[in-house]
């Protein structure tokens, strides 16, 4: 008898497996599509087939479409479960699960089967990215390089995901002070050793934490993946100081030209968005964030980009309140603002670490006139950049 118990229950085990290809491949000609298991045996099955059909598979399947919703709600519901790319904290903060793995993972050189060397040898990527780069040192190092030689100036701004500065809104087991950094801190002693010139977000963003009180206006938003208004207000502050220090920064006309002003803005985060689970107007409140937005003094008019000295290069970080709502209230205004000087600026989400040089490579008028490239990306992109870290030659004299 438990013979027989033992091969029911393998039959139905095996059952289900089996239903799941056949039922689609019924609906497939039903709907008169070729079989979508047979994409399976169209090419080789090398890493990058079996990647890009499972892809397929959550996009196009029938049990995907119409299983996976309710059994996200009830794992929310029950489990407070996320799913693969978001982890909820304490409070009702959520955090993004790269952002956190990347704090908690080794660093990228210390990677067991990774070899990171100047030659390119190339570092683990992520798999869920759509590529892998060489080593991110010397490619700011080169990019530094092809600046130089331009008579540019580089500065590079790391900024710390929001586990960083928050990691005892992550687990009880952190606390407030809790440096959970060392990986970024590494990176950006790699790259001054180096010659490159880096702004420590990270320390301003911890410093402007511990030092206000218990109920001060958070850094960064609770269901967000950035930082807060007052965030940007302070990592601007920081950036226009070291600027206001560049000789030719001096020579500049700094007749006031825009005012700041604050404002409210109600939103819901992108961290539960990214999960994508159903119902999230009843599952997930939005949050009123602080804002400084930033309007030309004579004409009144939003702050937008002009002719300037300067380029931003920057990710969601550099865009979010500045181009969505409430519009010019993030760091590309805000750091205009600080100067009292217009930005030029090139944003890609997600895409700082290679995207945004590409774009460049694009648009190289962009660099006429040009003292300072200010180059923005946040801490993740070290190991997970989106596109991984790929050698970018502006011109064909640039090797």
């Amino acid at each position: 008898m438990a013979k027989l118990k033992k091969i029911i229950l393998v039959s139905l085990f095996l059952g289900v497996i089996f239903a799941v290809p056949v039922i689609q491949t019924i609906i497939d000609l039903q709907d008169g599509d070729s079989p979508q298991i047979l994409e399976l045996f169209s090419e080789a099955p090398t890493e990058k087939h079996l990647r890009s059909f499972e892809s397929d598979l959550e996009d196009y399947s029938f049990f995907e479409e119409n299983m996976r919703p309710p059994f996200q709600i009830f794992r929310y519901v029950t489990l407070g479960d996320l799913g693969a790319k978001a982890l909820a904290g304490r409070d009702g903060w959520f955090f993004f699960l790269t952002g956190v793995r990347y704090l908690t993972e080794p660093y990228f050189r210390d990677l067991p089967n990774v070899l990171v060397k100047a030659s390119g040898t190339v570092v683990e990527g992520n798999e869920d990215e759509a590529g892998q780069g060489t080593d991110p040192v010397d490619i700011i190092v080169d990019f530094k390089r092809q600046m130089a030689r331009r008579g540019i100036k580089l500065l590079v701004v790391i900024m710390p995901g929001k586990a960083s500065i928050y990691p005892d809104k992550l687990t009880s087991w952190l606390e407030p002070r809790s440096l959970v950094y060392e990986n970024t801190l590494r990176f950006m002693e790699e790259l001054k050793d180096k010659g490159v010139d880096v702004v420590d977000v990270h320390s301003a963003l911890a410093a402007a934490r511990n030092n206000a009180g218990r109920d001060a206006e958070a850094l960064y938003m609770a269901t967000d993946t950035h930082y807060s208004g007052l965030g940007v207000k302070i990592v601007a502050k920081l950036l226009a100081d070291r600027i206001k220090k560049e000789s030719w920064y001096t020579k500049f006309d700094h007749t006031p030209r825009y005012e700041r002003t604050q404002t409210l803005v109600v939103r819901r985060g992108d961290i539960p968005r990214m999960t994508k689970i159903p119902m999230q107007e009843l599952l997930f409140p939005s949050e009123t964030v602080r804002c400084y937005q930033v309007r030309n003094l004579d004409s009144g008019k939003l702050y937008e980009d002009e002719d300037s000295p300067v380029l931003l290069l920057g990710d969601s970080f550099s865009r979010v309140f500045q181009t969505d709502e409430p519009e010019s209230a993030g760091l590309i205004a805000n750091l205009a603002y600080e100067l009292q000087l217009p930005l030029s600026s090139i944003v890609n989400d997600g895409g700082a670490s290679t995207l945004v040089r590409q774009q460049l490579a694009r648009r190289m008028k962009l660099l006429e006139g040009k003292r300072l490239v200010i180059w923005e990306f946040v801490e993740r992109d070290i190991r997970f950049g989106m596109r991984g870290w790929q050698k970018i030659s502006l011109d064909d004299g640039d090797d």
